[in-house]
């Protein structure tokens, strides 16, 4: 590089997982724009770029449905058969960072719920049940922020014991939607029925929307979520008939619970009514 002209800042497309070896050879993290690059007078620069060159080609997701779901915040529940499924998880590491790019960008990074426009922005999808086929289908991909996401997801928050996550997430839907504590109250158990029957089901996922518009996915994390959802499903098995068998002892104990008051309250009479007539045959009237 010729004196005085100072060094560029060149981009690379870094896989998380993969960031130990981009540092060996000199790349470096940009907080501001969340990516890796390399300086122009890095004696690895081409190594670099040959192993993580960003792909400039656009992101086209022709299929989407902008619409689907609405701009309406609310709780979105994925069912236990396919948690851990979700878009980075999906979609491999090295496009994932041009898929979320896409969604922030074309919304100018302005939350498409609360429409707040900030740097800390999030993707989230937009799934469609199908109960004949049992197939949870991916149609759109949306912008939240990180406010909104947490409520889309507030159905976990809590589980460590952080109850302010959750009295936070109840607020802000509360706030967005001009919610009064009932209205929070009849959506909660409006998605919490909706989340208990789609939890029946082992739901065959449909990712087409990113497949068919040359996204690459991450097979192998597909198959074993699938392996870890069928291990579920098959524990839920056990546990469905453990319940069946708890709830056919409760009902026999029930059973023989009312067969024993019943025993009592007739011992009871009779020994009231043997006492009556014992107290009758000495002319003596019996004591109530």
């Amino acid at each position: 590089m010729p004196l005085g002209v100072l060094p560029t800042n060149v981009y690379l497309a870094v896989p998380y997982s993969e960031k130990e070896d981009a540092k060996k050879l000199g790349a470096k993290f940009d907080w501001n724009k969340k990516m890796w690059y390399s300086l122009s007078n890095n004696y690895n620069l081409n190594e670099l770029q040959e192993k993580w060159k960003i792909n400039t080609e656009p992101v086209i997701l022709t299929g989407e449905d902008r619409t689907y779901g609405g701009n309406e915040l609310f709780i979105d529940l994925i069912p236990h058969t396919s948690w851990g499924r979700n878009a980075r998880s999906c979609i491999h590491e090295r496009d994932w960072d041009r898929v979320r790019n896409h969604v922030y960008n074309r919304v100018d990074n302005t939350c498409e719920c609360c429409h707040n426009k900030t740097k800390h922005i999030e993707a989230h999808e937009r799934w469609h049940y199908d109960y004949d086929t049992e197939t949870q289908k991916l149609v759109r991909l949306v912008a939240l922020c990180r406010d909104c996401h947490r409520v889309t997801h507030s159905g976990r928050l809590g589980a460590d014991g952080d109850m302010e996550a959750r009295r936070s997430a109840k607020e802000h839907l509360k706030k967005v939607r001009n919610f009064t504590d009932e209205d929070f109250t009849v959506h909660c158990k409006s998605t919490g029925g909706l989340y208990r029957k789609r939890n029946n089901i082992m739901w065959n996922l449909d990712l087409s929307l990113l497949s068919n518009n040359n996204i690459k996915l991450n097979n192998i994390k597909l198959i074993k979520q699938h392996a870890d959802a069928v291990e579920w499903e098959e524990k839920m098995d056990i546990g469905r008939a453990e319940r069946q068998v708890l709830a056919e002892m409760r009902q026999q104990t029930s059973a023989l619970d009312r067969a024993f008051r019943e025993r009592v309250r007739e011992a009871e009479i009779e020994s009231t009514n043997t006492a009556a007539s014992w107290y009758k045959k000495r002319g003596r009237r019996y004591p109530n």
